[in-house]
């Protein structure tokens, strides 16, 4: 099966000023990607806010990114969702529209207490899309903090639409581990952007995260650094990455990440409740301190 290539955005989904969904940013958003060379989008995840959106509006969502990427971006969508008869009802629409791939992180509120459930209910989820690859989404976020090699031995064969798994951690041994499982046969997607160099030491070559939405270009350089193999040109690039990442930890992820879309042009709004929304003064704030990052001060 494929391996991706590359580096895939997880878009921000854009809200308006009475938080709702600005369908119309949509396609502006897949036209960056396409115009800056990305591989693909991986959208209503964590970064797209998937699950503070109704299953109408992500239906909604799949269906806008499917015409606006325009056949020129592989796109994976995140079906995951507390109910399985929710993740049932976006895994069809995805399957009927031909996605790339599927991806899910398991219901977290009740949770697979071990790996043998999670193989079950990712089989299950997968069944829902036979026709797309099916990637899981292994986020510390979700407090399933489950052996990754031991998924990919136990779901061999069980799941097989099975691609790999998107790989949301800062574990660069079990990453290492997950890569060897079955002779390499799953692609291991690394997501956890200011650790990009280091999973590319390790033979990372596919990548999804938040960052890439905005800061693409420096990402590049970076891999042409690293192919020259300008070790100095490589650690001047994390530091923008890293000083960049430290900018979202100070000021909220996402809020602070939807503030940087105005970068590239792109009015993102601001995040739905529970997480918060930041002041006009935070927000000008995290662009002055970006700005010179980027410049190098």
């Amino acid at each position: 099966m494929e391996h991706l290539t590359g580096l895939i955005a997880a878009p921000h989904t854009p809200f308006d000023k009475n938080g709702e969904i600005a369908w119309d940013v949509i396609p502006q958003q897949a036209e960056l990607l396409i115009r800056k060379g990305l591989t693909g989008a991986y959208i209503s995840g964590s970064t797209g806010e998937g699950i503070s959106c109704s299953v109408e509006e992500r239906l909604k969502v799949m269906e806008l990114w499917h015409k606006a990427s325009q056949g020129k971006l592989k796109l994976i969508v995140h079906t995951g969702a507390l109910s399985l008869k929710d993740v049932e009802t976006l895994g069809r629409r995805a399957d009927e529209l031909g996605v790339f791939a599927v991806s899910v992180v398991p219901a977290n509120y009740f949770k697979p207490a071990n790996v043998d459930l999670l193989v079950r209910y990712c089989q299950k989820a997968a069944s829902f899309s036979p026709h797309c690859r099916f990637y899981y989404y292994h986020s510390s976020l979700s407090g399933i903090n489950l052996s990754m090699p031991e998924f990919l031995e136990k779901a061999d064969g069980v799941i097989p639409t099975l691609a790999g798994i998107k790989f949301n951690s800062m574990n660069l041994y079990e990453y290492q581990q997950c890569r060897r499982v079955l002779g390499g046969k799953y692609d291991i997607v690394y997501g956890t952007d200011e650790f990009y160099a280091g999973a590319r030491a390790l033979g990372a070559r596919g990548f999804i995260g938040s960052t890439y939405n905005y800061q693409s270009d420096l990402y590049f350089e970076i891999e042409r650094a690293f192919d020259r193999g300008d070790w100095e040109a490589v650690e001047a690039g994390m530091s923008k990455v890293c000083r960049g990442v430290d900018l979202l930890v100070r000021y909220g992820g996402v809020a602070c990440g939807k503030v940087l879309m105005a970068t590239q042009g792109i009015d993102a709004g601001d995040p739905r409740l529970p997480l918060a929304a930041l002041t006009a003064e935070q927000k000008q704030s995290i662009l002055r301190e970006y700005e010179e990052i980027m410049s190098g001060k």
